[in-house]
This record gives C-alpha cells, structure tokens and sequence, in this order.
C-alpha cells in the first residue's frame, strides 16, 4: 500500500511538471502576422501561410476559415486559423503549392489546398479579430533513448531466437546421440555404416550448435551496450564474460568424434563384442550437459521478461531477471505441473543413462524391466537391494538420482501441504463456526455443573450418601469438561484474533486518521474565528484610542 502510494504521488508530481513546462513554452512562443492575399481569376487557389522557424524546428499552419477541419484557434486577419504543419515535404508534385502535407495524395492535397482558398476577405477582415497564432512543433527524428529502446527490443527479439534455435540444435543432437548408442547395441557390425552416418550428424549439430551460442553471446553484448550506451563493444567484454563463454562453448562441443578405431571394419573381428569404447560412453553421457539452455530459453520466452510492469516494477525494488527469480515465479503459480515434468524428466534421463552405463552386465532381454525398477525405487528413497549397479558410472547415476529423489520429495511435500491449507475465507468460515459450536458445547458444560451442583445439594440434605457420592463425582467429571471446553474456546478465539488483527488494526487507524484530519480542520476554523476577532477587536481598540487622543487634543 504504501509503494502504491509513493508511485502515485511521483506519478502525480511528473504530470505537474509536464504541465509547468508547456505553460512556460507557451508562454516564449512568438507571434506572426501574415495578411492573405485574394485569389485572382484563372490562377489557382493561394496555399496556406506557413510562419515558422525552421531551423529551431517549429512551424505552424495558417488555414482559412471556410476550412472544414480547421482548428478551434483565435482567428487571424483574412480569416485565418492557426493548425500544427505535421510534416511538410518539398519532394511531392505542385499543385499550386510550394509544398504539400506528408500522408496526403496529390488529388486529395490539391482538393485540401483549393478548399483552404480565403473567401472574402473584407467580409472576414470586418470582424476586427486579434492577429494572434500559435507555434506548434513539429514532430522531428526520434529521442536517442527511443532509438535506443527501439533496438533494444529488436536484440532481445533475436536473442529470443537464438536461444531458441540452439536449445532445438542442442535437443537434436542429444536425440542423434541416443539413436547412435542403440544403433552400436542392437545393430552391432551390421548397423555401422548407418552409426557412422549418424555420428556424422552429431558433428554437424555440434558445430550448428557452437555457432549459435557465439551469435547469442554477440546479441548479449550488443544489449548490455544498448543499456549502458556503450561505443566500444571491448568495455562489455571482461576476464569473467569471456570465460563463461569459453566454459560454455566446451560444453557444447563436447560429442563422440567420428575417428579412432573402428573394431567393425577389422578383417578379423575379436569374438567379444564392445558396445562403446570409454571415451566415446564418457563423451555421449556429457552431452546431457547442453540441457542448461533449457532454462535460458525458458527466462527469454517467459512473461515475466516480455511484460513491462514486471520489468518496471521490479527495477524500482531492485530485483533481477534471471534463472532463480524465474523458476520461482513458475515454482509458485504452477507448483503441480513443474514438479511433474522435472521428475518424470529426471526418471527418463537417469533410467537411460544407467541403461547405457550397466550394458555390459546385462542381456538384451532385460533393457527396460531391471533398471526401470531401480530408478523410482532409489528416486524414493526406499532401496530394496533386489537390483544393484555393478559399474562406477552406475553407482554414481544411483546416488545422484537418490539425492534429487530427498528433494523433489521435500517439494512434494510442500505443494501438497500448501494445496491441504485452508485460504483465508476458509478459515474465517471454519473459524467461526468452530466458534459457535464451542460456546454452545460452554452453555452445555455450564448448564451440567449447575444441574449436578443442585443434585448433589439435594441429595446431602436428603442424607442419601449414594446418590451424593454418584452426583459429586458427576460434578467433578463436568466442572472438568467444563474447562476443557473453556480452553479449546479460548485457542480458537485466539486463532480468530490473530487473523482479524491486521485488517482490525487497520481500520482503527484509518479511523483515527479521519478522525484527527476532522479535528484539525476543526481546530483551523475556530483558529481562523478567533483571528477574525482579534482583528475586529484591534481595530476597535484602535478607534477607540483615535477618538479619545481627538477629544483630549479638542480639550486642550
């Protein structure tokens, strides 16, 4: 609220000052006369005046009154109206003009300059009207800083697909490198023409790919010296700039090379069959690395970067657009669907990775059951032991999933939970009904006590000592739950009064604020009375003070 009202009260102060300023140019404006002449017989109609400097920029038009669309300005001799000059052009054909309006055709102009011809020009001079015009401007190039925002968002636009086109490269080639593994595993030596082929294309996509992240990173420093209003594209280049990008460039050159030895195209083939050399299962399993520009595409498409009020306001509280604030905005509003596409991502990547990394130990019959099981089952933290990696690159695709698995079910836990909780008109509901129930379960355990209370009273005089011993022992049992019942009303009135606080506290002092207001206002008026009579009252006394020096000098 009270950022709401600062804006507001900037907001308001701008407009003033906008305002002060166009008085002010008003007011330094010049004045011009230019008397029209009459239109002779066979010539064309004369065009409208123009008065202007045209060096500082300003110009005005003078249009006759028989003009349709003339402006609601004070009238000039010979009729004459003052309307802005938008654009004037000296490049169009005559027609009997010097120049015509830009935006206009050559007919319509010279149907707009013949209807702008002065009537009768003593019968409009007759009215003896004050020869005063305005000086409008005209609109000339555009601001540095438009220009500057203007190219801004033609670069964030190419950013946004640049990133886009390389996170596609990137999503190519990882899916290239999955069929190249499957085709080594089940095509064997038979398949090896068409693995080469497709390791070809990794290639191809890698170097596509690190051509694209090198026109990204260009687009980056032309919009970090758009916002700096930078010359010299070597100030936005640092030690830091330049070795994130050579980090990055690594990551995503990082493929299997199509060179080394190919066992396939021995004339002696060995006996045992080897799936992938080390480097080459090292190299593939690293090309899951380029899935960091999933983030990166995901900041540049989000609202959150395109919308201005986001933007604007998150500049005043000195917040930044990055990766973090990103994921949380989408975290928040949509808690559900962003933890079911990371897990079930999470699961497929981890269950194919620890495939390729176990192939060796397993035959073609269990790719999908063995493994398949062992993901969720180390995801969730429950480890059976039924199925265990037998390799180092296993193992540590094993612990890995188990410690996002202790994440991601914490953040589970957190949206159910959050899902589970009442909203604030839910718990204003519940709240006083649970309220009205436990003053009546009060009136009930009151009306109890005093009934046993009575009954045990009756039977002691009675002298009845089982029915008294019957009746205290209820007493004690429902003075018991009386209390109980006292407690319980008493935390819920407590849970009532700390979520009314806020709003109650807020109308007090709204109220108390109205209130002073009120009383000061009060207070002025009866200040600006008793100032009235004080004068009154001065000025009496000083007549008074006249008359009486008069009679003593009339005395004297």
């Amino acid at each position: 609220m009270r950022f709401e009202v600062v804006l507001q009260q900037h907001s308001l102060r701008m407009v003033d000052d906008t305002v002060q300023e166009f008085k002010t140019r008003e007011k330094q404006k010049p004045v011009h006369h230019q008397p029209p002449g009459p239109a002779l017989p066979g010539e064309p109609p004369p065009c409208p005046a123009l008065a202007g400097d045209e060096a500082k920029g300003q110009a005005r038009l003078l249009t006759p009154l028989s003009a349709p669309d003339a402006f609601a300005a004070p009238l000039q001799p010979g009729g004459l109206r003052a309307a802005p000059a938008r654009g004037l052009s000296r490049t169009l054909p005559r027609h009997g003009c010097d120049w015509l309006p830009l935006g206009f055709p050559a007919p319509v102009a010279a149907k707009r300059s013949t209807s702008l011809a002065p009537g009768n020009p003593q019968e409009m001079q007759s009215k003896g009207d004050p020869a005063e015009t305005m000086v409008l401007p005209i609109p000339g190039e555009p601001s540095d800083n438009l220009r500057r925002l203007r190219q801004r968002k033609v670069v964030l636009g190419e950013e946004r697909k640049l990133a886009a086109w390389a996170l596609a490269t990137a999503l190519l080639g990882i899916l290239l490198m999955v069929l190249h593994t499957e085709l080594a595993w089940f095509g064997h030596c038979q398949w090896f023409a068409y693995s080469f082929m497709v390791k070809c294309l990794i290639t191809l996509s890698t170097a596509g790919l690190v051509i694209l992240i090198l026109a990204f990173h260009i687009k980056e420093i032309q919009l970090f010296m758009l916002d700096n209003s930078l010359s010299d594209w070597r100030i936005a280049v640092s030690a830091p700039k330049l070795g994130l990008v050579g980090l990055e460039l690594l990551v995503c050159s990082l493929h299997p090379l199509p060179v080394g030895d190919f066992p396939c195209l021995d004339p002696k083939p060995s006996q045992t069959f080897l799936f992938l050399s080390d480097t080459d299962l090292l190299l593939s399993l690293l090309m899951f690395l380029r899935l960091y520009l999933v983030p990166r595409a995901v900041l540049l498409r989000s609202s959150v970067l395109g919308n201005a009020s986001y933007r604007s306001i998150g500049s005043l509280n000195k917040i930044h657009f990055q990766y973090p604030f990103v994921l949380r905005v989408m975290v928040n509003s949509q808690p559900g669907r962003v933890l079911l596409i990371f897990t079930l991502g999470l699961w497929l990547i981890t269950f194919w990775v620890l495939s390729v990394c176990e192939r060796q130990h397993m035959d073609e019959d269990e790719y999908l059951g063995r493994y398949l099981w062992l993901i969720p089952i180390t995801f969730l933290t429950i480890g059976y032991g039924d199925v265990v990696p037998e390799t180092m690159c296993g193992k540590v695709v094993c612990l890995f999933i188990g410690v996002m698995g202790v994440g991601c079910t914490a953040l589970l836990v957190a949206v159910a939970a959050d899902k589970l909780e009442f909203s604030r008109a839910e718990k204003h509901v519940h709240n006083f009904m649970m309220d009205i129930q436990c003053a009546k379960e009060m009136k009930c355990s009151a009306a109890n006590v005093l009934q046993e209370a009575w009954l045990l009273h009756k039977h002691t005089k009675r002298k009845d000592g089982q029915r008294t011993r019957k009746h205290h022992r209820r007493l004690l049992a429902a003075i018991h739950m009386f209390r109980h019942v006292r407690i319980k009303h008493r935390k819920i009135r407590d849970q009532v009064n700390a979520m009314v606080d806020v709003s109650k506290m807020q109308m007090i002092m709204w109220d108390l604020s109205s209130s002073l207001s009120s009383s000061h206002q009060e207070l002025e008026k009866r200040i600006e009375s008793l100032d009235r009579k004080l004068d009154e009252m001065t000025r009496l006394l000083t007549a008074l003070v006249e008359s009486k020096q008069q009679q003593e000098q009339q005395t004297l």
